[in-house]
């Protein structure tokens, strides 16, 4: 059984020996495809602990804003958002006791769509407000 991109290519150049063509340097293991290198290079950065402290934090501020936003402009839109920042921060409780690499690739991609949607709804409602 080949495994994608490892191993000597069949049609090597002519005084080449078969067998030095790698796509991973010496010492880096095997990667059996795009799936295994997205295991390899993002999620040991999914797990750090300051990236979800940042993630929290921004996720507060959006949501101060938009009732900061309430209140000045004397309108309801500006809290339309916040269910959005409310399942992004949710998504980031799962990310922190996720326990395989599955669920936490799935909960990150769902706290960034969260959190990129509501600072899209933030700037659609400011459009509407203004």
């Amino acid at each position: 059984m080949s495994k994608e991109g490892a191993g000597p290519r069949e049609d090597s150049e002519p005084g080449r020996p078969a067998g030095t063509d790698k796509v991973v340097p010496e010492g880096g293991g095997d990667v059996a495809g795009i799936s295994d290198l997205t295991y390899r290079i993002i999620t040991p950065y999914l797990r750090n602990e300051t990236l979800h402290r940042v993630s929290f934090i921004v996720l507060v501020a959006l949501s101060a804003i938009c009732l900061v936003a309430t209140a000045v402009r004397l309108s309801p839109l500006p809290p339309l958002p916040i269910p959005l920042f409310g399942l992004a921060y949710y998504a980031l409780r799962r990310i922190r006791s996720a326990a395989g690499d599955r669920a936490l690739l799935t909960w990150s991609s769902v706290c960034l769509a969260a959190a990129l949607l509501g600072f899209w709804l933030l700037s659609v409602v400011g459009r509407w407000v203004s």
